[in-house]
């Protein structure tokens, strides 16, 4: 059977996020407590969706629910719902609180009876209270524009605010404080080299409101012929001077790199399958022809990859599942190699030229300190996930973790 490539649309905001926390902080005074009355087993289960625009940076999300009992919840950033179960009664209220940016940013509130027995589906709308301003930008591993310093300007009225510029693995970001809606603010973005020359440089304005409290700034490659997309503006005054190589052209080492890697299948788990997922770390469109995926620098037996054209900061998911549905790149292949469970080599190459290459398990002669190795629990299967800030130091374990698998999202265990 042919390859079969599949593209999903991928943008995945930067977030931090909190441990999953709940608590009951109801008194213990029976005496004046509605409970009483109340007959075990007669909770209602209530299911809550907070409905808020998507926002970078989300930190927590908070419920307090008011009625017989006192409850409070604490959500991580990975899910927008609560379900619970709580006793009936005619005035219950949920009261919800976006945190983002370390800040509390939206809020929302509902009031409703809940009847015993029922189940309850429940929407809470939320309103923007502050707004703050997120740029990423990707520069590619090691930073081959030679970006060294920049800052982001914002002014509004008579006040103007400096944020500097934070470098990540393979890009910059700029993040602001809580600003004011319901303002219109002037933006500035400008970089240099080490000897100051201008690089980048961006004029913008946008005006922060409720239903806009965070404006939408997408650079997803920085070069001459940028692709750029700021949903806010018409004309924006953008200029870009970099010397880099071609926008497309063939990968080489440190380009693109082995960001997961999955081969401890369950055989009773028919949603598991064996995959590698390949990270495109350059600020280029990389062509990938002539590659492959082998237990070893012999290409006889490695899984051959189709040709394709890979973007800056995509990702590609070689696996053996014939319809895998995840986000990024997806090529079906029948011939994956068997690699090891308890140890093994990972060796990728294009045009006969190694790009890549791992090995986990057993120590030996030839690899003293061996990546961690996954496990294949039909309950809990764990992939081995690389800290992509770690990059350039991937041929050491510290830099990879075991977790759960997620093909086509580049988070090491949950970061």
């Amino acid at each position: 059977m042919s390859p079969m490539i599949r593209k999903h649309a991928c943008r995945c905001a930067a977030t931090a996020l909190t441990a999953l926390a709940l608590w009951n902080c109801s008194g213990d005074s029976r005496a004046e407590s509605p409970l009483d009355t109340i007959q075990i087993g007669e909770t209602a289960k209530v299911a809550l969706n907070l409905d808020y625009s998507e926002t970078p940076l989300l930190d927590s999300l908070v419920l307090d629910c008011f009625g017989p009992d006192t409850l409070h919840f604490v959500n991580s950033a990975e899910t927008n719902s609560f379900n619970l179960d709580v006793f009936p009664s005619e005035n219950w209220t949920f009261k919800a609180k976006l945190y983002a940016n370390g800040a509390l940013m939206q809020e929302g509130d509902i009031t409703t009876a809940i009847d015993a027995g029922a189940t309850v589906n429940l929407k809470i709308p939320m309103h923007a209270l502050v707004g703050f301003v997120y740029v990423k930008i990707p520069i590619g591993f090691g930073n081959p524009a030679g970006i060294k310093k920049g800052e982001m300007i914002l002014t509004s009225k008579d006040e103007t605010f400096t944020y500097p510029m934070i470098f990540d693995s393979d890009s910059v970001s700029f993040t602001s404080d809580e600003l004011k809606l319901n303002r219109e603010y002037q933006i500035t973005i400008a970089m240099q080299d080490e000897s100051g020359k201008p690089i980048f440089s961006l004029n913008d304005k946008f005006t922060l409101d409720e239903n806009s409290p965070i404006p939408s700034f997408q650079i997803e490659s920085l070069r001459s012929k940028i692709a750029l997309a700021i949903e806010l503006a018409k004309e924006v005054n953008l200029h870009v001077s970099l010397k880099l190589p071609a926008t497309k052209r063939v990968p080489g080492k440190n380009d693109i790199v082995v960001s997961e890697f999955f081969v401890w299948t369950n055989a009773k788990d028919s949603s598991q399958y064996n995959f590698v997922e390949l990270y495109n770390g350059s600020t280029d469109t990389l062509i990938l022809d002539k590659c492959s995926l082998g237990k070893t620098s012999n290409a006889s037996g490695a899984a051959e990859i189709a040709t394709l054209e890979l973007p800056p900061n995509e990702v590609l998911v070689v696996g053996d599942h014939e319809s895998a549905d995840i986000a990024g790149f997806y090529m079906h292949t029948e011939k994956m190699p068997a690699f090891g469970k308890s140890s093994g080599s990972l060796v990728l190459q294009c045009n006969g030229n190694i790009l890549d290459s791992l090995y986990y398990g057993k120590a030996d002669t030839l690899h003293s300190a061996p990546l961690p190795v996954g496990s294949s629990s039909a309950t809990a299967p764990k992939s081995l996930q690389l800290n992509i800030g770690l990059w350039n130091k991937r041929d050491e374990p510290d830099s990879w973790c075991t977790d759960a698998p997620t093909p086509g999202v580049i988070s090491a265990c949950g970061n």
